[in-house]
């Protein structure tokens, strides 16, 4: 496919690997050529993972790198203009809020074990175009969509590389029309949540239902949607922002889905009991 993302080895820092199966980045991205039927490219990072913890780990090496000063700069918003005073008589503007995009449909589920799911649709639009994991990937998936069919197989793994979502990044099967048939084909390894095979397979029902619900949706309408979820489950609260978007099949059928996470401030966080 295309030159990989992984650059020379004299290039990276040398870097222990941690993880027990070789390094789960490049595993990731071996499992994402896999599915997209590039098996040369897939056994490539395959190779490369295993040789990881001799040669030094790429997303290790990522991740102890420091932040850049741009990167760690705090961010201003301002949530109203207040004009100075004016004169009697002067002319100008009163002051205005800036509005603030968020939606107003909301749901909100629980059970009996104290167990919550929140989600509320956001619009696509108010992705940030720069500097952000799930906006690059909603660009490049327009992309996609404007040239071809946006089969998985038009994937580029050095796109997905530079969006920086490697790790918390699902792709979920959905080519069965039983939502209880659909399987993870690859877990994000990077979001506190426990790893399981298929979405119908987590205890905490209303969570599975809701999963669910969401990826039958764009299943059937092939359109990609974008939700900031909120919810606790097993005592444990997770704050995030979540995009699905479809790819099709040879028969023009959504049959994968990438699912992007972005973590929000409090994702995976403990909750205190009897606050």
């Amino acid at each position: 496919m295309m030159q990989s993302p992984l650059g020379s080895a004299s290039s990276r820092p040398e870097v222990a690997c941690v993880a027990t199966e070789g390094c789960s980045y490049l595993r990731a991205l071996a499992t994402i050529e896999h599915i997209a039927g590039f098996e040369h490219t897939a056994h490539a990072y395959a190779m490369a993972a295993e040789r990881c913890r001799e040669h030094g780990c790429w997303a290790a090496s990522e991740a102890a790198a420091p932040a850049s000063a741009e990167a760690s700069r705090p961010i201003t918003l301002k949530s109203f203009y207040q004009p100075s005073r004016r004169r009697a008589g002067a002319t100008g503007r009163a002051a205005e809020p800036v509005p603030f995009v968020r939606s107003e449909l909301i749901d909100i589920v629980s059970d009996a074990e104290g167990n919550t799911v929140e989600r509320r649709p956001l619009k696509l639009d108010s992705l940030p175009r720069r500097g952000d994991p799930l906006g690059s990937l909603y660009r490049y998936w327009c992309d996609l969509r404007a040239a071809n069919a946006c089969r998985f197989s038009d994937i580029d793994t050095v796109q997905l590389a530079r969006a920086e979502i490697i790790g918390k990044l699902h792709v979920v099967d959905v080519s069965s029309c039983n939502p209880h048939e659909f399987r993870f084909d690859l877990f994000a390894y990077a979001v506190p949540i426990g790893r399981y095979d298929a979405p119908c397979a987590h205890p905490v029902r209303i969570w599975a239902d809701s999963l669910m619900r969401d990826y039958n949706t764009v299943r059937l309408t092939a359109a990609p949607r974008l939700h900031r979820v909120r919810c606790e489950l097993g005592g444990v609260g997770h704050h995030y922002t979540r995009l699905i978007l479809p790819f099709q099949d040879k028969r023009a059928r959504v049959s994968r889905l990438l699912v992007a996470i972005r973590e929000e401030p409090g994702n995976g966080v403990r909750v205190k009991a009897g606050g």
